[in-house]
């Protein structure tokens, strides 16, 4: 009863639906080591916003599948952090403003929506995030406009996921 009573709570307050799907992300561990009040080792969210994002914090719960228990430590979200860091790096240089119509023809496209059709393998889909990225630094200098074509979709591919939302140059900062 606890996901209707959330469901009919927030329908009820916004008079729209609520959700689709809902979905539990695996245990939250801490350093290896499951993650529990009696323990000690448990952290509040308030806390972590104090020193990371809210994308990188989203980037490290959607880098593991759903089902795969979540391994929270300052390092694990360190990478997450760098690995944010690098997709924002390929949009650097590049125009990615205005109005992004989605490719869903694309190779790339097509991989991502497959990935999240295979059980919302986010792994698997942001990894095509990473193809794509790869491939924009790799023709920023010699293919500007394919660049820019690739640039834009990965930044419409990554929104669905609710990361690469900010300009490239002010989450860089």
């Amino acid at each position: 009863p606890h996901h209707e009573n959330e469901i009919s709570q927030s329908e009820g307050c916004s008079g729209h639906k609520f959700v689709n799907y809902w979905i539990h992300n695996g245990f939250v561990r801490v350093d290896d080591e499951k993650m529990s009040k009696s323990l000690g080792n448990f952290f509040i969210i308030r806390d972590v916003l104090k020193t990371y994002a809210p994308e990188v914090i989203r980037y490290f719960i959607l880098n593991s599948h759903y089902q795969s228990p979540l391994n929270y430590s300052d390092e694990n979200l360190d990478k997450a952090k760098a690995s944010l860091t690098s997709l924002y790096q390929s949009l650097l240089d590049v125009d990615v403003t205005g109005d992004i119509e989605l490719d869903e023809k694309s190779d790339y496209a097509q991989r991502f929506f497959q990935a999240m059709d295979d059980d919302f393998n986010t792994p698997m889909a942001m990894s095509v995030l990473f193809e794509m990225s790869h491939e924009v630094n790799r023709l920023k200098s010699s293919a500007a406009q394919q660049a820019q074509s690739i640039a834009k979709q990965l930044k419409k591919l990554s929104e669905l996921l609710g990361l690469l939302e900010n300009d490239a140059q002010q989450f860089l900062q």
